[in-house]
């Protein structure tokens, strides 16, 4: 069945009628000032792939066990080392379940490497509690998820301090994907491949996702297909992918489009030779030790 061209949802999207938003996204940008002040405040460090990728952490503990409470109590009582520790052994299991994952979020997870006395780790603790105190993870691990991006505005509220007019981004807001929603509700079948090249952090994925549950299909039998320049933003792409159970089939280049514009094979083999290498990792802990040589 031939793709769902995202660039002419984005054109289409204007003739739909679009519901008022949920407010999960209300909650998603109180959560990304939350956790960018938490930041800021711990040092002022501008490296927002860091507090970023602490979300990250805690929205894949939260998929990955049946009770989030325990999760949420054990973050907020480990020290800032002890964190640390535990955010590498979420990822070792996340890799060993979910490997290709590996190859578009690394960018997130350099403090994950860093040695002690060059991590800032109490300002890596100070953001997770901020980030567990602005209920995050009811944004993830509920229905809820499916009803914002909790990345997309994190990502511009990390960045409001050194963005320039040449990485700025604008990411879909509510209203359009609603409007995708409801445009978007043709024939649909296991196997439809959806393709945007201007991906962000995925927010038009989120739009497809909800047309795909709507008809009673599982977005994991679909494929996914998103480019963008910006590494972070594929980084987030790529974890929202699991929060809103995309599946296996999810293939992100990082790159300029005009210049490859076979960019969708370039992604498939890269994704397939990237396996390839790790195909002998048995343990999602050597995944991260590969990821330190990438």
């Amino acid at each position: 069945m031939e793709g769902l061209d995202m660039n002419e949802c984005k054109h289409r999207a204007g003739q739909g009628s679009a519901s008022n938003p949920i407010n999960a996204e209300a909650h998603a940008l109180t959560l990304a000032v939350e956790v960018a002040s938490a930041w800021h405040r711990g040092g002022g460090s501008d490296r927002p792939e860091i507090p970023l990728g602490i979300v990250a952490t805690i929205a894949a503990a939260g998929l990955l066990v049946d009770r989030t409470a325990d999760v949420a109590e054990g973050m907020k009582s480990a020290s800032p080392d002890g964190f640390v520790d535990i955010a590498r052994s979420l990822w070792a299991v996340t890799f060993s379940r979910h490997p290709a994952l590996a190859m578009s979020v690394y960018p997130l997870l350099g403090w994950l490497f860093a040695d002690a006395h060059e991590a800032p780790l109490k300002q890596i603790k100070a953001t997770a509690d901020a980030a567990l105190r602005a209920g995050l993870l009811e944004l993830t691990v509920t229905e809820r998820r499916f009803d914002c991006d909790v990345l997309g505005p994190l990502v511009g509220a990390l960045r409001s301090r050194t963005a320039t007019k040449v990485n700025a981004q604008m990411y879909t807001p509510g209203d359009i994907a609603c409007a995708l929603t409801a445009v978007a509700l043709d024939d649909l079948e296991p196997g439809q491949s959806f393709c945007d090249d201007a991906v962000g952090t995925g927010g038009l994925f989120r739009a497809a996702v909800c047309v795909v549950r709507s008809r009673g299909l599982d977005p994991a039998d679909m494929s996914w297909f998103g480019a963008d320049v910006d590494d972070l933003a594929i980084a987030a792409a790529a974890v929202n992918g699991l929060i809103w159970g995309l599946g296996p089939r999810v293939y992100l280049y990082v790159g300029d489009i005009l210049t490859h514009p076979r960019w969708a094979d370039e992604a498939c083999a890269r994704q397939a030779t990237f396996l390839e290498e790790v195909k002998s990792l048995n343990k999602g802990i050597k995944v991260l030790d590969f990821l330190k040589t990438l």
